[in-house]
């Protein structure tokens, strides 16, 4: 099923346009890879990368930075605003194919893959791991919980009880499909990698009665 149309919708319509680096994602990065200690020779993708919050922390630590974004409008933007990197970013649905040829030291995946359903999911962490270098890490966050307060809302895919679709109202309005994890699903799908850190995080806001809740994952490639 891969990417979702209603993303090139927000896009186009100025939503989820962050421009800031995630601090969870940085933090992952610095704490458990490489980066930042190989200037210039560490090669990273983005996948999903939205509106290119991060790449400005990618690029002040290496020139080989790549992006892929299933919606056409976000990255001819990004191609704008990034130049040097425009032959480096590329439209794609990346549960499909990663059009790069080059082997990467770092895939990251913030809050991208968590829109589709399990099969799909499934098939871009084989194209991940086909296309990291041997050592390599894959950090992903914002995999929703099946503890979210939203998991029991919304309406499950035929055969797929973990992804839902059509919410009308919340913060998955709009989004197309979102898919819950629970501890088994995920040690399932990424049994292939070594599983470096895994963390899941609940939050309570004050005057916000459901409750948020996400699983993050550094993983790498065996050597």
């Amino acid at each position: 099923m891969g990417f979702s149309k209603e993303w090139d919708d927000l896009y186009r319509n100025n939503r989820h346009m962050s421009v800031w680096p995630w601090s969870q994602l940085v933090s992952l990065c610095l704490r458990h890879t490489p980066l930042g200690k190989k200037e210039g020779e560490y090669q990273v993708l983005e996948v999903g990368c939205g509106a290119g919050a991060n790449l400005p922390f990618f690029c002040s630590y290496s020139d080989q930075v790549y992006a892929l974004d299933g919606s056409e409008h976000i990255v001819t933007l990004l191609k704008e605003r990034f130049p040097s990197l425009a032959s480096q970013i590329k439209v794609a649905d990346f549960t499909k194919e990663i059009p790069f040829t080059e082997q990467f030291d770092l895939i990251v995946d913030r809050g991208a893959s968590v829109h589709n359903d399990t099969a799909s999911i499934a098939r871009y962490l084989s194209n991940a791991y086909t296309h990291l270098k041997p050592g390599g890490h894959l950090i992903i966050t914002d995999w929703f919980s099946t503890e979210h307060g939203y998991f029991d809302s919304g309406t499950s895919i035929a055969q797929d009880h973990l992804t839902k679709y059509g919410y009308e109202t919340g913060p998955f309005a709009g989004v197309g499909k979102v898919h819950f994890f629970d501890r088994a699903t995920i040690m399932t799908l990424t049994e292939q990698f070594d599983l470096i850190h895994l963390e899941h995080q609940i939050t309570q806001v004050d005057g916000i009665k459901e409750q948020g809740a996400s699983w993050s994952l550094v993983l790498s490639k065996p050597e």
